[in-house]
């Protein structure tokens, strides 16, 4: 994937835009692939070690509203973008939905966006379409199909994840990177990844680059940049935790709904979603970011929808279900004698 550098400026970092930059000054870098500014980090990185596995898979508690708040606070074109292409989702809902549908961290694919695009900290729209930098290669343009806000998180978050079932399996990634390997990048340096997170950035991004302890390239900003910009967001003070609320109780659902959680309530079928202990007051349509959901579910039976926890039984093979979680049908054998199934007391009962 081409690599693509901002400014990183002793103490503040300033995004530039991924243009050429004029050498005016004495002794300037300037990226051989970018053609942007390169100047000296405050903290250099193990080539061999950029960055832990869980710091490119971890933080799947991360919600929406911190991606948002986080990109508003960055002044970022990204902080107002809705996507065409994924039905108007906002960029946010994007990098939190698909990060997340991959088992992959949204705080690293921020970082991606920005060591790529500059688009976190840009207030403009340039390299939108190339957000990530994903079908990329060095050696060409990029591929059409990629091509993108919405299409870029995808495609980044579903390579990273290939390259990790290739290494979990014990495998070389794509292009030949594997832990404990010794391999050249196109710095070039003789790279031993130990772990898997470095093995699959030198896959996604195949330069060491100016920002690593021990290779000495200066005029490329490559993975290393990558672990400067995770560090600098995972640490430079915005709150990343995890929600600390136990959640909601819900009637509808009859349990205690995580944050963030929805339920489609049993009285009025408004979607209603826990947020910090409280829900909010409803939508006829369900929200993009529930982290656990309770829809009313479809019955071929009754010929229409009925709220989570009714039992059924079906005409087809007389066999009792109750409506669950994510409204899948769940079998509830005990349902016509306790009067309960598996996700607890019947809302309500359908004999044949």
């Amino acid at each position: 994937m081409k690599t693509r550098l901002w400014w990183l400026v002793v103490p503040a970092l300033l995004a530039v835009g991924c243009g050429p930059v004029i050498d005016d000054e004495e002794g300037e870098v300037i990226d051989e692939l970018t053609g942007q500014v390169l100047q000296e980090a405050t903290v250099k990185y193990d080539m061999h070690r950029l960055l832990e596995d869980t710091h490119l898979l971890g933080h799947q508690w991360i919600t929406t509203e911190q991606v948002q708040a986080f990109l508003t606070q960055q002044g970022s074109y990204l902080a107002t973008y809705k996507d065409p292409a994924f039905s108007n989702k906002t960029a946010a809902a994007l990098i939190v939905e698909r990060s997340k549908a991959y088992n992959i961290s949204p705080l690293y694919m921020l970082a991606r966006i920005q060591v790529e695009s500059s688009l976190v900290q840009s207030g403009t729209s340039t390299n939108l379409a190339k957000a990530t930098g994903c079908g990329c290669p060095d050696s060409s343009g990029c591929d059409a199909q990629y091509t993108g806000f919405g299409k870029q998180i995808e495609c980044s978050a579903k390579k990273l994840r290939g390259y990790f079932t290739d290494l979990d399996a014990g495998r070389t990634t794509v292009s030949g990177w594997k832990v404990g390997t010794t391999k050249a990048s196109l710095d070039p340096c003789s790279i031993k990844p130990t772990n898997k997170a470095t093995a699959a950035l030198y896959t996604y991004t195949p330069w060491v680059g100016a920002y690593a302890t021990q290779c000495g390239r200066t005029t490329v900003g490559g993975s290393s940049l990558v672990a400067v910009i995770y560090h600098r967001y995972a640490d430079g003070g915005f709150n990343w935790d995890a929600p600390t609320t136990s959640g909601c109780v819900s009637e509808t659902a009859g349990t205690t709904v995580p944050n963030l959680g929805c339920v489609q309530s049993s009285s009025d079928a408004v979607w209603r979603q826990c947020v910090s202990g409280v829900f909010t007051a409803g939508t006829t349509t369900k929200p993009t970011n529930c982290t656990q959901s309770w829809p009313w579910c479809s019955s071929a039976t009754l010929g229409r929808t009925v709220p989570a926890r009714t039992c059924v039984q079906s005409s087809s093979d007389q066999q009792w279900s109750q409506c669950g979680v994510g409204g899948a049908w769940v079998s509830s054998p005990m349902a016509p004698n306790s009067g309960a199934g598996p996700v607890g007391a019947c809302f309500e009962m359908y004999w044949l």
